[in-house]
Order: structure tokens, then C-alpha cells, then sequence
């Protein structure tokens, strides 16, 4: 058996407990029994080798090897702050992202939405995100952020960072490897209003295709 677990805390003297969804996964879809060997991961860097110990009806023991750390990737940290799309490409936007690397995925709130980017829109994105980091095994959880305007988003940037704003009539992306981060915008299905637009080139931002 060869399967990863989201573990959120870490084991306390060798042994591990999942609860949950993830116990409910491993003992009745992967029928785990004693002995067999699965990898857990908290999300921020740390995967252990485990190994099945005792099977309950929402809970699974594990016995752990030693942590195995894994390093931040290199590069810019980067935030795309997208204004959601509707039903399940809400899903799908959350995994891509966790698969090429991105650091943070942030909700815009625009006054083109489609999609109201509340708790149980996060939620999904936040199980997305999982699921995503189990198939593609990265190590660090794609982080999704508070809600935000185009104005909040950008004061929330750090000083430094690359400034991008999704745009059809922009020019060709050539990114800036030596920045800290970068903030990507991304609009709606009827893109971003002229206000939008405006407060974002004034905060320093590009227009990318």
C-alpha cells in the first residue's frame, strides 16, 4: 500500500492518530490492516514513514519513522488572487494551482464576481487543496487566503514584489526571478471594471496576457 495522509499534528513519541475523513479513507476505501505501510504529511514541510498499528471505526494508529523535511521551493512566492469561477471549477482552480507550485491561492471580491467567495466556498477550496498535495505529493499546503478587493490584495503584497494584472490586451509575461513574491490578478468572466483596473497600474502593476 503506498498512499499519503494528512497528519495536522505532529506525532507524540512515535505514533500518530488520524480521525476523520482521512481515518474513514484509509480503513474502509484502502482497507489498511496492521502492518501495512502508508506516508503521512502535515502540510508545512514534514512527511513521516508510517505504519498501520490499529484500525477503529473513525480512527487508525500509526507508528512513525523518523521526519523526513522538505525545503520551500525556489523562487518567488506566488499569490493569485483570482475572482472565483462558479461550481466545480472552483474545485479544479484549486487543484492546478497546488500542482504548479503556486504559495497562495486569494478570493477577489470584484464587482464582476460570479461566485461568492464565503466560508463554504473556502472550504472546498481548502479540500481541493488537499486532495491536490496527496496525488501530486507536495509537501507544503497551498495556502488560501482571506477574501479581498483588488485594493486589499495589493496592500497585503509585500514590498517588492512582482505586480501582474491578468489582461487580454496586455503584453507577454517575463517574470522577474529575483523578486520576493508576485501577485498575479485575475478578473472575472467579464473582467475587471475600469476602477479596478486603475487602482491596480496605480499600485505598480503590469498588464500580462
Amino acid at each position: 500500500m503506498s498512499e499519503r495522509f494528512f497528519l495536522p499534528a505532529p506525532p507524540v513519541d512515535g505514533r500518530a492518530v488520524l480521525i476523520g475523513d482521512e481515518a474513514r479513507h484509509l480503513a474502509r476505501v484502502m482497507r489498511a490492516r496492521p502492518g501495512d505501510r502508508v506516508e503521512l504529511f502535515d502540510g508545512r514541510g514534514t512527511r513521516w514513514p508510517a505504519e498501520v498499528v490499529a484500525i477503529g471505526r473513525d480512527r487508525v494508529e500509526l507508528r512513525t519513522a523518523a521526519p523526513v523535511s522538505a525545503p520551500l521551493p525556489g523562487g518567488p512566492a506566488l499569490t493569485v488572487a483570482v475572482a472565483l469561477p462558479k461550481g466545480e471549477r472552483q474545485q479544479w482552480l484549486a487543484e492546478k494551482l497546488t500542482e504548479l507550485g503556486a504559495a497562495a491561492l486569494l478570493p477577489l471580491v470584484t464587482t464582476r464576481g460570479v461566485a461568492e467567495p464565503g466560508a463554504a466556498a473556502r472550504a472546498r477550496l481548502e479540500r481541493a487543496v488537499l486532495e491536490a498535495c496527496k496525488q501530486c505529493r507536495r509537501d507544503h499546503l497551498l495556502a488560501v487566503l482571506d477574501p479581498a478587493t483588488v485594493a486589499g490584495a495589493l496592500a497585503a503584497t509585500p514590498s517588492g514584489s512582482q505586480l501582474l494584472l491578468a489582461d487580454p490586451g496586455g503584453a507577454a509575461l517575463v517574470a522577474d526571478r529575483t523578486a520576493p513574491a508576485a501577485l498575479v490578478l485575475v478578473g472575472s468572466e467579464g473582467g475587471f471594471t475600469p476602477e479596478e483596473i486603475a487602482v491596480a497600474l496605480a499600485a505598480g502593476a503590469r498588464r500580462v496576457s
